[in-house]
């Protein structure tokens, strides 16, 4: 919402040390060589990640008998996938069960088991060749007198002894034995197909080439400049010091990419991740080892992160402000937007010294800007913090009072304005209680007088609702949701569906995203033909809370759920109707961030978006779809059913409001919209028969009528009493002053629906025949009253239909936020305080 303030996402400048030899043996000096032992090899530069390790993102398929690496864990190989599919079988039965084919159950480029031949000292150690002898073995078995001879005899009488394992292969990183010219019976014979197809004769030349060609558990710096080397495992090393986990694919791209590249600082963050803007593993890997790269550039040259200009917030050690505990991208702010330098160094403390997230540091900085900018306009520029005075702290609640909208560059709401104001006056107070300002003025603090005054409500609200015309458009391009989003190791098909559901559930339920995002994968309850959303109101911390749902948006849940149960997902997603990425994601569901942003790509994607705005020409005007984001549907749901004429109350459980006046924003309509709806609806008044009884004036229509639950009374008495002093107890459709129009045609249809249900009561009841008949002269009475009006609505042109049922849809909103109470049918007499 408004700032002024320099916030960046990425460091604004690289901080390069002066001295590149200084800064290599600085790094050198911080950088563990036993880091990671088993896994990391200082001498080659090399990791082989251990699938066992948890911290290591690399794991064997889930499948017992199955070799495959995989870049996460619980995870099925393809082969495996397809199988499972295949076999009806729970995820655990079928990865404990199903067995590779014996072709492939070996790990490709590995060695075999160890040759059989075996004696009292050992067993041979050099793989099975053939016939499960090793080469040398298998020769000798060859070589038999006896061409009758098999394995297994030749075994029990020969007088072979076991051989030691060979040293193993020259291709960095293959832990396999040497076979012919140093390398393994693997790389033996890929070498001779390269041969063969024109590639090097040289073994070791070749062996170089082929070190290249890693497996999904290693990389492998040694190609990489010397700085850029060990730029690089300071990074890694920092990432894994915080907990974070090595992901050696990520590692393993990245190190691809920066061959060639002096330095890391020197590298272009924002510039690089252009073009893997998909790759969230590899963006998120360059980030962090840059930011962290930075951050000891700083150490490097006796400068704390504060003593510069451009603050990263990575670097503060602020708390993230998402629900995962997560922080993304912490950003970064300008620290030079602040003119005063005793302002910024009270901010500088304060962020230090108080426990907050990275949310509210932002907040806090983008009013410090403010206030900075207003004190920097006045005499002196506030520069000398023991000369401000009252009229310095008007100077900033002004600018204060002042903020805008960065989006439409309107007037911010009072409370993010009056907020800001706050935000100043708690680092003045933090400053005071610090003693870090001496001498500031007294005058120079909060005042009674500086408070904004209250401001009106303006017409509509909640206008941040997805209007229903560009909601439908929307359902008309449904099928192309999701359909270039990436989410993990997730197949297209099923992303397809998880985010088209997400969409449905979010656009006919109205709960926040991170209440979409946060469902339960038996959030579905049914009772007879009743279906139940249960859901929990997380920004309120209310859970297990209800909300009815209709047949339709069950069904596309449901239909989900069949899905989601087949699908393999992460760990702390098995409880969740929406997975998250990976188990190393900020939550153990789909982030609402994720849900956003495939709702983006899907609007962008979309050839054309219609307005009901007119240009000069009359052809409609294209929408603005940057006002289409996920908490828009909450919006549309809310005025959806206030335009209906649902009543306040129950729209505010519905929405599971705490407060009425919440609910009220969605009933706003200002004056004129009110007066231009009953000029409209004025003229197709009738009467109790259905005969045309249009009001004079729209004056007429409030002034010489009360609204009563089912049309418009002329009553005076009534009129008088506000509707309440009906003589014969609301029985409209038989009354002379009965004064309906078509925006109770709703109203009316529900009453000829209870009045026949009351009918039937009563035949039940043997109740007498004047009851019955009375009931039931009401049900033709109104029945006509409706039809009547139905009949004319259907004779008018679509355009003149469509203004009426606009206009109905505004006073029904009016109407609802009122209380209709019926006279009792039955006087109860209050006792007094002396009655026996």
């Amino acid at each position: 919402m408004t700032s002024p303030a320099v916030l960046a996402a990425e460091p604004l400048a690289p901080v390069v040390p002066l001295d590149s030899t200084a800064w290599m043996s600085w790094l050198q000096a911080r950088v563990d060589p036993l880091w990671r032992p088993g896994e990391w090899s200082q001498q080659d530069w090399f990791f082989d990640g251990d699938v066992d390790n948890p911290r290591t993102a690399a794991s064997r398929c889930l499948t017992a008998s199955c070799w495959t690496l995989m870049p996460s864990r619980n995870l099925f190989c393809r082969h495996c996938l397809d199988a499972h599919k295949a076999s009806l079988l729970s995820r655990e039965e079928f990865a404990a069960s199903y067995k590779r084919p014996r072709r492939i159950r070996t790990q490709r480029g590995s060695d075999r088991e160890p040759c059989v031949l075996a004696r009292p000292s050992g067993r041979c150690e050099r793989p099975a060749h053939s016939g499960g002898l090793c080469r040398t073995h298998y020769s000798r078995w060859r070589r038999r007198p006896d061409q009758q001879v098999s394995v297994e005899e030749w075994l029990a009488t020969t007088t072979a002894e076991p051989l030691q394992a060979k040293p193993t292969c020259v291709v960095r990183g293959c832990a396999n034995q040497r076979v012919i010219s140093g390398l393994c019976n693997t790389h033996l014979q890929s070498w001779e197909r390269e041969k063969r197809a024109g590639a090097t004769r040289d073994p070791e030349q070749w062996a170089r080439q082929a070190a290249k060609r890693l497996l999904t558990n290693q990389f492998s710096l040694r190609d990489l400049a010397e700085p850029v080397r060990w730029e690089f495992l300071y990074g890694l090393q920092q990432r894994d010091a915080r907990g974070g986990v090595i992901e050696p694919v990520a590692a393993r791209q990245l190190a691809r990419r920066l061959e060639g590249v002096p330095s890391l600082l020197a590298v272009d963050v924002e510039s690089f991740v252009e073009g893997i803007a998909k790759q969230h593993n590899l963006t998120s890997l360059i980030r962090e080892v840059v930011r962290a790269l930075r951050r000891a550039a700083l150490s490097f040259r006796g400068l704390e992160p504060t003593d510069v200009d451009s603050w990263d917030l990575g670097w503060l050690d602020l708390r993230s402000s998402a629900l995962g505990g997560r922080r993304h991208r912490p950003g970064q702010v300008d620290a030079s937007a602040i003119h005063q330098q005793w302002f910024r160094d009270v901010i500088k403390s304060w962020a230090t010294s108080v426990s907050l997230d990275s949310g509210k540091f932002k907040r806090v900085f983008t009013a410090c800007v403010v206030a900075s900018d207003a004190m920097h306009a006045r005499p002196g520029g506030g520069q000398d913090h023991t000369k401000l005075r009252f009229a310095d702290m008007q100077a900033v609640f002004t600018a204060m009072s002042r903020i805008r909208r960065t989006t439409d560059d309107e007037l911010a709401s009072k409370s993010w304005r009056q907020h800001s104001f706050s935000c100043f006056l708690e680092i003045v107070d933090f400053g005071r209680k610090t003693d870090m300002l001496p001498g500031m003025p007294g005058s120079f603090d909060r005042d009674k007088t500086l408070v904004l005054p209250p401001e009106e409500t303006t017409e509509d609200a909640a206008g941040r609702a997805v209007p229903e015309p560009v909601i439908a458009q929307l359902d008309a391009h449904l099928a192309l949701m999701g359909a270039s989003f990436s989410y993990g190791e997730m197949a297209r098909a099923d992303i397809e569906l998880m985010m088209q559901t997400a969409y449905l559930v979010l656009r006919d339920t109205g709960r926040r995203p991170i209440e979409v995002a946060s469902l339960s994968l038996k959030c579905l309850e049914t009772r007879g033909d009743e279906n139940t959303l249960v859901w929990d109101n997380v920004k309120k911390r209310r859970y297990g809370r209800k909300l009815p749902i209709t047949r339709e948006t069950a069904t596309v849940i449901r239909t989900w759920q069949a899905r989601r149960r087949q699908m393999e997902v992460p760990s702390r997603s098995r409880k969740y109707l929406f997975p998250s990425i990976t188990d190393r994601s900020g939550f153990a569901h789909m982030d609402a961030s994720s849900l956003a942003n495939a709702l983006r790509e899907w609007v962008a994607a979309i050839p054309l978006l219609l307005s009901d705005e007119l240009d000069g020409q009359g052809r409609r005007m294209p929408f603005d779809r940057t006002l289409i984001f996920p908490y828009a549907f909450r919006h549309a749901y809310a005025q959806r059913h206030a335009d209906a004429g649902v009543p306040v109350d129950v729209l505010r459980e519905l929405m599971d409001h705490r407060s009425i006046v919440t609910t009220m924003s969605y009933y706003q309509v200002s004056l004129k919209r009110k007066r231009e709806a009953i000029t409209t609806l004025r003229k197709h008044t009738v009467d109790r028969s259905g005969r045309p009884a249009p009001f004079t004036s729209p004056t007429d229509y409030e002034a010489q009528s009360v609204a009563v639950p089912f049309g418009n009374c002329r009553e005076p008495s009534n009129v008088k009493a506000g509707g309440k002093a009906c003589a014969i107890r609301f029985q409209c459709a038989g009354c002379g002053f009965y004064r309906p129009d078509p925006s109770y045609l709703p109203a009316i249809e529900e009453h000829v629906n209870d009045l026949r249900a009351d009918r039937e009561t009563a035949k039940a009841m043997d109740a007498d025949d004047f009851v019955v008949r009375n009931l039931g002269d009401q049900i033709t009475a109104f029945t006509n009253v409706a039809d009547t009006m139905r009949d004319r609505l259907s004779s008018l042109p679509k355009d003149e239909r469509e203004e009426i049922e606009e206009a109905s849809a505004v006073l029904r909103k009016v109407r609802a936020t009122r209380e209709h109470k019926l006279l009792p049918l039955t006087v109860i007499r209050k006792e007094t305080p002396d009655a026996g």
